[in-house]
């Protein structure tokens, strides 16, 4: 005989040294060298029906367990203390389960950083009752500076250290939205934020779409809320722009004699002037320059 096929074989054969399988092996093995009795028989019976309950036992004792984790995370999540954590699992299943809600509570709070990073808004607790609001500015894709703003208390809130320009009026705002939470606030503030970047940016275009035609550079205020222009094409007049705080565009636009005893504007000017200002309001710069061009 071979003695490594022998080791094999035994190994093979004293698989099991306790326990119902290896009583079943035992009969099986008995079986085979003596014949087949009825006594035999029905220890074989009773041995696969005690293997089948353990099995079926160890299906429910695992499906208890799932049951726990459902229950302890349900309590840990809906905040519920009135059951006694340790009548539902054990120490080990609780402290799984406590990681789990750690986790998710984790993501589903990046989650919402992300979203809120999205339109422009992020919000970080800097200390207890103490939270900083990023305000990220941008214009037709384009990113600009930041701002953030301080905010702080728990029932009542108010602001604190802000770096937002001094034409925002932070504690107007504050004043009509904090109290309604912090979205509202947060999004009022944005929207001014937005709307002075995308106003600069306006006047900053038009500069360069009529360099050509200005007399001088575009004057305006520091929140670009107003501005004014000459252009070449109609001496002694002034075009000025005004907006709102919270509006991204002129909302009104007027022509303005510089001196009091300026020529008179023929009504081609007029007509010609009439069509600049409109296209102005809804920021059409090829437009404006078209009509330039077409003096």
């Amino acid at each position: 005989m071979n003695p490594i096929l022998d080791h094999y074989t035994n190994m093979e054969k004293f698989r099991y040294h306790s326990g119902p399988l290896h009583d079943l092996q035992r009969l099986e093995e008995a079986e085979d060298s003596n014949g087949t009795s009825s006594s035999k028989m029905q220890q074989l019976k009773q041995l696969e029906n005690e293997i089948q309950s353990l099995s079926s036992r160890r299906h429910q004792l695992k499906w208890r367990l799932e049951m726990a984790y459902e229950k302890i995370i349900h309590k840990l999540l809906t905040g519920d203390k009135n059951e006694n954590m340790s009548d539902l699992a054990s120490s080990d299943v609780y402290q799984v389960s406590c990681d789990a809600v750690s986790n998710a509570r984790n993501q589903k709070l990046q989650q919402i950083h992300n979203l809120y990073r999205l339109t422009g808004i992020s919000i970080k607790e800097i200390k207890r009752n103490v939270v900083r609001l990023t305000f990220d500015t941008f214009s037709n894709g384009q990113f600009f500076e930041s701002y953030y703003i301080e905010v702080k208390g728990y029932n009542e809130l108010s602001v604190g250290n802000h770096s937002l320009p001094h034409f925002i009026p932070v504690i107007k705002i504050a004043e009509q939205h904090l109290a309604d939470g912090l979205r509202t606030f947060a999004q009022t503030v944005m929207n001014m934020l937005r709307a002075f970047v995308c106003r600069r940016q306006f006047v900053k275009n038009l500069q360069t779409h009529l360099s050509d035609y200005l007399v001088n550079e575009i004057s305006s205020s520091n929140s670009y809320d107003f501005c004014c222009l000459s252009l070449t094409d109609f001496p002694g007049l002034e075009i000025q722009m005004m907006s709102s705080l919270d509006k991204s565009h002129p909302s009104h636009i007027k022509v303005i004699k510089l001196h009091k005893r300026s020529r008179v504007i023929s009504e081609l000017e007029q007509e010609r002037l009439s069509r600049i200002t409109k296209s102005l309001l809804v920021a059409q710069m090829p437009e404006v320059n078209l009509l330039l061009q077409n003096n």
